[in-house]
């Protein structure tokens, strides 16, 4: 009883009280000092690379960072264990100060190393910094406008056709921000486009590629553009496969049941709008007038097509031979040349007295084909007063299926009464 009174007594006793109090502030003194005043060295490492003076440089002097040697740099810093245990690389920044850059071209720049408002600089010291320069490319900024094409990538339906050529665009170029050096790698905007079965025209927003020379795409965090997006519309056409002919015009004794025609290509496939292709089945290559040839001569033509359509097959010309078949013919010396009436007041008169002719007809009426059946007549109605040379008309009487072949003018006298 009389131990637990003099616990008691000491329990309820002041000076022991202050005497722990102080025992406990000089443990927590000396824990102190020997974990938060001691020194501490600390290497940080990926401290993010920043910049001051970056907008006013562009601003004014219209240049950018265009390259650097490095992002992030490895700081050493001796303190206090407190100040350097309540850092992390996340809190520091090693600062390049721009303000003083004046021209463009590669430099190496040294930085600072910022901290974090809640730390006490003075307690800190930089020891090392590695890299201990940033290099920098400076350049000037530039604008370049690249026309946007387009490929399509996707299928069609049967009968139908996609040209990436065709595909119109809205804006129709895009037009770039940033450094000389990597604008001038810029050779293309490509938009892409990809649907399946397609079998009329659409439209729709798009993104785009910006490519090289090479086809190879580009990315740049330094460079923007006026819009990150066009309007892309496809145009979609009806592929249809037509006939090349040539139109025969029945003449010299010859019609078209007389010619054995050969076309090569005899067909063609083109591409174009439906309305258009709707009521076009074949393409003419060329008139022929048949009372032009005796013979007629192999031929090469331009295939010629209506506007907004296209030959997908590729073939620009076409070849064509004629043959005559089942008919005859020879040359008559023909004395019975006349004229058209000549105006009132006046007098015309033939000034040749002969014209040798070449007739050809079936041969089952040829044999009965003689020159008094021949009369050639010249048309005076547009001839001037004088001596002139002036086309005619060459008839063989009796003899419907006949003709001449060629043409034969004639020289007249047209004169005043």
């Amino acid at each position: 009883m009389q131990s637990k009174t003099g616990i008691n007594k000491l329990l309820d006793s002041r000076l022991f009280w202050a005497v722990l109090s102080l025992c406990v502030a000089l443990l927590g003194w000396l824990y102190y000092t020997s974990n938060w005043t001691v020194s501490k060295t600390k290497t940080f490492y990926g401290v993010e690379v920043a910049f001051t003076g970056q907008d006013a440089m562009r601003d004014t002097l219209n240049m950018v960072v265009s390259d650097q040697d490095a992002t992030t740099v490895n700081v050493t810093l001796r303190g206090t264990r407190r100040e350097i245990d309540s850092i992390t690389s996340d809190d520091l920044r090693a600062v390049v100060n721009l303000t003083n850059v004046t021209r463009a071209g590669y430099r190496a720049m040294a930085y600072t190393i910022s901290y974090p408002s809640t730390v006490d600089q003075s307690n800190i010291q930089e020891t090392s910094k590695s890299p201990s320069t940033i290099g920098l490319q400076i350049s000037k900024l530039s604008t370049k406008s690249i026309p946007v094409t387009g490929s399509f990538e996707g299928t069609v339906a049967e009968g139908y056709m996609v040209d990436a050529s065709e595909m119109s665009f809205d804006p129709a170029n895009v037009t770039f921000t940033g450094p000389e050096e990597e604008l001038e790698q810029i050779s293309k905007v490509m938009v892409v486009v990809g649907r399946d079965e397609v079998s009329s025209a659409f439209s729709g927003e798009a993104n785009y590629q910006i490519q090289d020379a090479d086809g190879d795409l580009l990315e740049f965090e330094d460079v923007q553009a006026d819009t990150s997006s066009v309007t892309v519309t496809v145009p979609v056409s009806t592929i249809k496969e037509v006939a090349l002919v040539v139109t025969l015009v029945d003449g010299g004794g010859a019609t078209s049941a007389n010619v054995i025609s050969d076309i090569q290509p005899q067909t063609i496939t083109i591409a174009g709008d439906a309305a258009t292709l709707d009521g076009l089945n074949s393409i003419s290559l060329a008139t022929i007038r048949l009372a032009d040839y005796l013979t007629f001569p192999t031929a090469e033509y331009n295939i010629v097509l209506p506007n907004g359509v296209e030959c997908v097959s590729g073939d620009l010309t076409a070849t064509v031979s004629l043959e005559f078949t089942g008919l005859t013919y020879n040359t008559f010396v023909v004395e019975n040349l006349s004229t058209t009436d000549p105006p009132e007041g006046y007098t015309c008169q033939v000034v040749e007295p002969l014209k040798v002719v070449t007739v050809r007809a079936p041969s089952q009426v040829f044999d009965r084909i003689k020159a008094n059946n021949i009369r050639i007549v010249a048309d005076i109605s547009e001839a001037p007063l004088g001596r002139s040379r002036v086309s005619t008309t060459v008839y063989v009487d009796g003899f419907e299926s006949a003709g001449a072949v060629g043409s034969y003018p004639i020289y007249v006298q047209l004169e005043e009464e």
